[in-house]
């Protein structure tokens, strides 16, 4: 242990003199997608934009870390990816590694789902039940109907996009003949990333889902799928029936399906704000049923009015 603090603060000390052997790493990650997770990775750690305040830089379609820069924000974690690097390059699959073991720590998120519940509790849920590719599990998905509601009523205002207010969080219990065996949840940040949880079925918080068909690590994995562009069935069929695929049952199960309010938001396609469900989608193909069958109060019809829908 003492070998450990020595090494890390000899490290340390080398950065502050400007030791340039170990001042800056160049992060193999490419892909289209690469930006935005190194954006998404270091702003939780920083609560600041990476690239602005020079501890990311991008040349060309390369990517560099600057160590000595990241240890006046995050020393610790300055610390842990040295020691992943490999001749001042550091690998995905190492960047990764030190995320995993670190973010939980560095968001501060509850170690609980009582102290999750607490923390963001939803008080007037609209909730989607859903079959799809996360897991084998039926998935009972729950947010803030308020939430859902103010993003659907600045969808104009938004540039035509779905964008949730600071605070919304959206959870997901994963269920199997009428057990909740994981939760899995979603925590809009001020900088306009969301963080992810997962918490076992005792309710406390673990770093991967469980094996159905495949874990899925928290938080690497979930924002790889939330920052990437796929459409997910059903999503991306909707209304239409999904096509059944190899590993099991694609199906949404809540909501009216309106071809046209369908075609309004395209919510799967433009997965504006990070969020890979048609809640809003849902939700006002709902109001538009009650606006028809006249079951409706006033607020729903003027937001049904204001959308032209």
């Amino acid at each position: 242990m003492r070998a450990l603090r020595c090494s890390r603060f000899l490290l340390l000390v080398c950065l502050l003199i400007g030791c340039t052997s170990a001042e800056r790493l160049e992060i193999s990650l490419t892909g289209e997608k690469a930006e935005r997770l190194l954006q998404f990775y270091f702003s939780s750690y920083l609560n600041q934009e990476p690239f602005q305040v020079g501890v990311l830089e991008k040349k060309q379609d390369r990517f560099y870390l600057d160590l000595k820069v990241l240890q006046e924000f995050a020393p610790d974690l300055a610390w842990e990816l040295h020691a992943k690097a490999a001749g001042n390059i550091l690998a995905p699959e190492s960047l990764q590694t030190v995320i995993q073991a670190t973010y939980y720590h560095a968001r501060n998120l509850p170690r609980t789902l009582s102290e999750f519940h607490d923390q963001w509790p939803i008080e007037s849920p609209q909730t989607f039940e859903v079959h799809g590719p996360v897991t084998q599990y039926l998935r009972r998905i729950s947010m803030e109907k308020n939430a859902l509601h103010h993003a659907v009523t600045r969808f104009s205002t938004h540039g035509e996009k779905i964008i949730y207010d600071a605070g919304t969080s959206i959870r997901a219990e994963h269920i199997s003949e009428g057990k909740v065996l994981e939760t899995t949840a979603m925590i809009k940040r001020d900088d306009g990333f969301w963080d992810f949880a997962t918490y076992d079925s005792t309710g406390a918080l673990t770093s991967e889902t469980l094996p159905s068909p495949r874990s899925l690590a928290t938080p690497t994995k979930c924002a790889g799928c939330h920052l990437g562009t796929k459409a997910f069935e059903p999503e991306k069929s909707w209304p239409h029936p999904a096509p059944l695929p190899p590993e099991g049952v694609r199906k949404w199960y809540t909501g009216t399906q309106d071809q046209e309010v369908t075609d309004f938001f395209r919510e799967h396609i433009r997965r504006s704000d990070m969020v890979l469900g048609i809640y809003a989608t849902t939700y006002v193909s709902d109001l538009r049923r009650d606006h028809r069958a006249g079951v409706q109060d006033s607020n729903a019809a003027m937001l049904l009015r204001d959308l032209g829908l």
